[in-house]
């Protein structure tokens, strides 16, 4: 087996399933590391687990000899005898509101293998549904391999997942109880006084984080004296990654190209994105142009005797009946396209900006969403309004902020 193994390097990415990350688990610094390591060899498109070799000095750093070797031997046990206390998932792999955990072994498989000097590993395939085909935008979250590797608190693995979870909105707030449970934290630690839990858990990884990208302010809530809420600030930019397959047609890591600006317009208005997804076929194969996606919109903004009561279905019959298409042509044809094409309007009416931004108000987005059409009804949406944000819009680019007293998102071309 040793020949054979297949050595696979380590990605500047790594990925798991928000269900996981706010699982009760507790793994110490070197065991954190390997999961790190672990993480960081599955590549987006695999479909099961292969067989993991990390090299000692992913794990020890510079220690070698019989120091290396005694720490990686006993990391091997224990690794075989962890068990995480794992948050299960929906029928289609969603979180769900109420979920049930259960106690699964994580690795089945761990040996140190001396000539080769490092540790070899098989995860249990219980974890595939955590961490393998990581598509569903709002279910899983990205970190930086690079910034995992900078830290030594075994705490401070976790509360920076938990945070780079909620990194596009710069904040998230817990209460006490349930931070100690996330944190695999047993509930005969640190009882005696919350000032010892903040400095040996929360201080101890604010120090360390205050070095990466989700560098952090704390702020404790409190009823009468005692401590009940820890809120969380940060001002962490979107991840740079490199590109990562998908089977979404629009989860990019830049801003929005023209292509992808219109389907963030209908998606907005309520199109489902199966229904996206046909459209862009549609544009794949040249049955109209892109600006005739523009000129339906534009067509719904016109001022009218009786309003669209389900702009989402009339988009959509539209474009992909094409029963516009004769009505854009002969535009075309009396008003020729000017050469610097004018920023495309949306359907969900823009706050007042220069036009390097495009910003919608937050709350005639939820109404969209509250209040969709029955072909969005019976789409794929969102269960919760955070998660509708997460995937039509601060993927995309977005960020939310404040306007003129009213909370927006932006996207600044």
């Amino acid at each position: 087996m040793d020949n054979q193994l297949t050595v696979i390097a380590p990605r500047p990415e790594v990925r798991q399933h928000n269900a996981l990350i706010n699982s009760s688990f507790v793994l110490n610094t070197l065991e954190w590391r390997a999961f790190t390591a672990i993480l960081s060899r599955i590549h987006p498109d695999d479909e099961e687990f292969k067989e993991y070799f990390i090299p000692a000095p992913e794990l020890v750093g510079d220690e070698t000899g019989g120091s290396a070797y005694s720490q990686i031997k006993s990391l091997a046990k224990r690794l075989l005898n962890r068990t995480l206390y794992v948050e299960l998932l929906g029928p289609k792999g969603e979180r769900v509101s109420k979920p049930d955990y259960e106690y699964i072994s994580f690795i089945t498989k761990a040996r140190y293998m001396r000539q080769r000097g490092g540790l070899f590993v098989k995860v249990n395939p219980d974890f595939v549904p955590y961490l393998l085909q990581l598509t569903q935008r709002g279910n899983f979250t990205k970190s930086l391999t690079a910034e995992l590797k900078s830290l030594n608190s075994s705490h401070s693995f976790k509360i920076y997942w938990l945070l780079s979870e909620y990194r596009t909105f710069g904040a998230r707030t817990f209460t006490v109880e349930d931070l100690r449970f996330r944190l695999g934290i047993r509930s005969e630690e640190y009882t005696d006084r919350f000032n010892n839990f903040k400095a040996k858990v929360l201080d101890k990884a604010q120090e360390e984080l205050a070095d990466t990208d989700l560098r952090f302010e704390m702020e404790l809530l409190r009823v009468g004296k005692a401590v009940k809420q820890i809120r969380f600030t940060f001002n962490a930019g979107p991840l740079v990654l490199e590109p990562s397959a998908t089977k979404l047609p629009f989860a990019v890591a830049k801003p929005a190209t023209a292509m992808e600006l219109w389907a963030m317009s209908l998606l907005a208005m309520g199109v489902a994105e199966a229904g996206c997804e046909v459209i862009r076929r549609h544009l794949v194969e040249g049955q109209y142009p892109v600006d005739y996606l523009d000129y339906v919109i534009e067509v719904l903004q016109r001022p009218r005797k009786a309003k669209i009561r389900k702009p989402a279905d009339y988009a959509y019959k539209c474009i992909t009946g094409k029963l516009l298409l004769e009505e854009f042509r002969r535009s075309q044809e009396v008003l020729p396209a000017p050469a610097v094409k004018p920023v495309r309007k949306s359907v969900v009416k823009p706050v007042a900006v220069a036009p390097a931004e495009t910003i919608y108000q937050l709350e005639e987005v939820r109404e969209m969403y509250e209040t969709p059409g029955p072909f969005a009804k019976h789409a794929n949406r969102a269960p919760t309004f955070e998660q509708h944000i997460e995937r039509i819009y601060l993927s995309q680019g977005f960020v939310l902020d404040f306007r003129e007293g009213q909370q927006v998102l932006i996207l600044r071309h």
